[in-house]
């Protein structure tokens, strides 16, 4: 009798957990605020044109197209309203993609010959979603690894695996405010109010969860929504720095140098270069 037989090595690392998958389109109640997720997202453009405003530059979205947000990463979608857009998303905890630098990042996948057997595979897990029959959620677990290993292996992304940062209730309403309120003028008082908590505990707190302090992450939201203003509109500096909720021009540019290196004149005309304008 001849046998071979392989020891499986017992998984150590992270597995990807699917959070949530949705469907969506656009309609003129759709709201384009600045956000971010404590899961990746993985993206499926099934119709229209639009397009996804990250820190890294403004992305054209098209039918087709396949996109991956890591997490914590701040971003938005428009949409055309001659061709609205529409896309599926699945919410993935406990993945990430490996990137030298944020500024650097696109997000788009070049999937090649893998496309449609991407597709499929995002398809499936939502109609599974929608049908619930037995065993519903191990055959979207089995899809969603199918989905992540071709990724991988293909090389169309280089993913890390790591237990994702869930936040407890009070610091995700703290930094909900901000990505809501970030315009305003937002004191720590105010923040530390709606956590229910002292100002340092909520320092302490914020920081250990997300790697800053409350006042520092209120003023990255600030800057994030300058450089989408910046490269994709023409307001002058001062009207920037008031609809971001900087008290003045100069205060802005000064932080904006500070956290990009560049100032906003500077990353503008660098913008429109890129551009070819």
């Amino acid at each position: 009798m001849s046998q071979t037989r392989y020891e499986v090595e017992q998984q150590k690392q992270q597995m990807p957990e699917l959070m949530y998958v949705s469907y969506s389109k656009y309609e003129r109640d759709w709201a384009s605020v600045m956000h971010s997720h404590s899961t990746a997202e993985i993206i499926y453009v099934t119709g229209g044109n639009g397009t996804l405003k990250m820190r890294s530059g403004n992305f054209s979205l098209s039918d087709g197209d396949f996109v991956m947000i890591p997490p914590h990463i701040m971003h938005t979608e428009t949409s055309s309203s001659e061709t609205p857009l529409e896309y599926y998303v699945l919410g993935v905890a406990n993945i990430t993609v490996m990137m030298r630098e944020e500024k650097s990042f696109s997000p788009i996948l070049d999937l090649g010959s893998s496309r449609d057997e991407a597709k499929g595979y995002i398809t499936q897990i939502y109609r599974e979603m929608q049908e619930k029959r037995e065993g519903y959620q191990m055959m979207m677990k089995s899809l969603l690894l199918h989905l992540t290993v071709m990724m991988m292996r293909r090389k169309k992304l280089e993913l890390g695996f790591e237990e994702s940062l869930n936040l407890k209730t009070d610091l995700a309403n703290v930094k909900s405010y901000i990505d809501s309120h970030y315009a305003n003028a937002i004191t720590l008082d105010e923040l530390a109010e709606i956590a229910i908590m002292s100002k340092f505990h909520l320092v302490r707190e914020f920081t250990k969860a997300l790697g800053t302090s409350p006042i520092e992450y209120l003023q990255e939201r600030r800057i994030g929504e300058a450089r989408i203003l910046l490269s994709s509109t023409s307001m002058s500096i001062s009207d920037i720095a008031s609809s971001i909720g900087f008290s003045s021009a100069s205060y802005f540019s000064q932080r904006f140098k500070l956290v990009t290196g560049t100032t906003p004149i500077e990353f503008r005309n660098s913008t429109r270069l890129m551009r070819g304008k």
